[in-house]
This record gives structure tokens, C-alpha cells and sequence, in this order.
């Protein structure tokens, strides 16, 4: 969740939860089946800002899931940010099924405390720790 707070998507993810606010819709569920639904076509643009950002801050990482989702996420990546087609929109939905399947925990708290907050923000060191370490608030 971290990481994807940190990275830019920070500013879509801001915009798609305020969208989904505005529009009445549960942004957290939306997430889920992203391009069905009576609700498709609400925050569509702000959605598709959010997928194609995610692949680029989780690109790169270490461990199975990352490994997992490299090529899908290399391939949202070289496209470029307005391009679109059928090509395009096949990457997109192999690389959110790939996210959903492997960064689904992340991605949801991450939407939820955006939810909450109001605005899509890394956590930041608490003072008065104690040297307790990088706790976070």
C-alpha cells in the first residue's frame, strides 16, 4: 500500500475516490469488476488513470507477486499515457486481473483510507516513538 501511496498514483487514486464519492458509487467495489456493471460508464476516466499508473509504481519490485504480473505490467507501461485501441485495452485488462489477483489487499486499503482521508497520502513517521522505531500513522 506503501508503495503505491509513495509512487504517482497517489493524485488518480485521489481523483477516482473523489469521482466515486460524487457519483454515488462504493469505490472500494467498483475496484473489483472495474469495466461491468449499470455503473461502467461513471468515473471510467478516473478508473483507467488508476490502471494505467498502478503497473508502473509496482513495476520492479522483489518477490512472487511482482515476478508474477512483470510482463503485464511492462506491457501497460510502454504504451503511452493517452494511446488507446484494442491492443491497449487488452493489456489494461490483463494487467488489472494480475494486480486484483496478487495486490488486492494493498490496493483495496489503499482506495479505503483514501476513503477516509479524503485524499490518497503516504503514512508518515509518528514523533514521540520512543526509538521504538518507524512507526506510522
Amino acid at each position: 500500500q506503501q508503495r503505491l501511496a509513495h509512487s504517482a498514483c497517489a493524485a488518480p487514486v485521489t481523483a477516482y475516490v473523489r469521482c466515486c464519492r460524487a457519483a454515488g458509487i462504493d469505490a472500494r467495489e467498483r475496484l473489483a469488476s472495474p469495466l461491468s456493471g449499470e455503473d461502467a460508464a461513471a468515473c471510467a476516466n478516473e478508473l483507467e488513470a488508476v490502471a494505467r499508473c498502478v503497473p508502473g509504481a509496482l513495476l520492479g519490485g522483489k518477490g512472487r507477486p511482482f515476478e508474477a504480473c512483470e510482463k503485464s505490467f511492462k506491457a501497460v507501461v510502454g504504451f503511452a499515457d493517452k494511446e488507446e485501441g484494442e491492443e491497449v485495452d487488452l493489456a489494461l485488462k490483463r494487467s488489472w486481473a494480475c494486480m486484483w489477483r496478487s495486490f488486492r489487499q494493498p490496493m483495496d486499503q489503499l482506495v479505503a483510507q483514501s476513503q477516509a482521508v479524503g485524499e490518497c497520502r503516504p503514512a508518515s513517521a509518528v514523533n514521540n516513538t520512543f526509538g521504538k522505531g518507524r512507526w506510522t500513522a
